[in-house]
């Protein structure tokens, strides 16, 4: 008698276990997970601070911002589930400092990095920088099988000096895109001095 109602008890907790899992099996969606890419501009100590860059990817091209110091800028996408797709956002920044070309790769378990679904990226006066988590394995011998987090502020990408073709090029552009308002403006205060 007595085993007969030890049997049934595992029958029990063997039928409540498996309600467990279809409850949870079925309020999975098989939606695409939403992420969230934040820049903010630390460019602190200098006199020109202003950063400006545009983030594209093969879904959506985001237009120019200029970002100033201690401003932040942050945009949503989507990214299909369980690791089986990439989102790619291609950025180029342009400051004083110089340019950078940042190639951001978001998988859905990018999570993990990013501390959740926003994944912080900082201007800094020396590069862009990712601020989030790394995966690392400890070399305890007891202990290297197991994969760990730790905090992380890692420079994705120095700034490139400008060449003098590229300030040559930007200084025309900027001449030629001033209005005829403004030349007359100049002119006149020039011939006020």
């Amino acid at each position: 008698m007595l085993e007969i109602n030890s049997v049934a008890k595992k029958a029990i907790v063997w039928y409540l276990v498996l309600q467990a899992f279809i409850i949870q099996g079925g309020s999975i969606e098989s939606g695409d997970v939403s992420f969230s890419i934040r820049l903010r501009n630390e460019m602190y100590g200098l006199k020109r601070p202003r950063v400006v860059y545009r983030c594209k990817s093969s879904e959506k091209s985001l237009r120019w911002h200029q970002s100033y110091k201690k401003t932040e800028f942050t945009w949503d996408f989507e990214v299909p589930p369980f690791g089986n797709g990439v989102v790619i956002h291609q950025c180029h920044f342009m400051s004083s400092q110089g340019t950078a070309d940042v190639i951001i790769k978001t998988l859905s378990m990018t999570s993990i990095l990013c501390g959740g679904h926003v994944c912080k990226y900082v201007i800094r006066p020396n590069g862009i920088y990712f601020v989030g988590y790394e995966t690392y394995y400890p070399h305890n011998f007891f202990l290297r099988f197991v994969e760990l987090v730790r905090p992380v502020v890692k420079l994705v990408e120095p700034w490139k000096a400008w060449s003098p073709r590229q300030l040559k090029e930007l200084r025309a552009e900027r001449n030629r895109t001033r209005s005829e308002e403004d030349r007359e403006y100049e002119d006149e205060k020039e011939e006020h001095d």
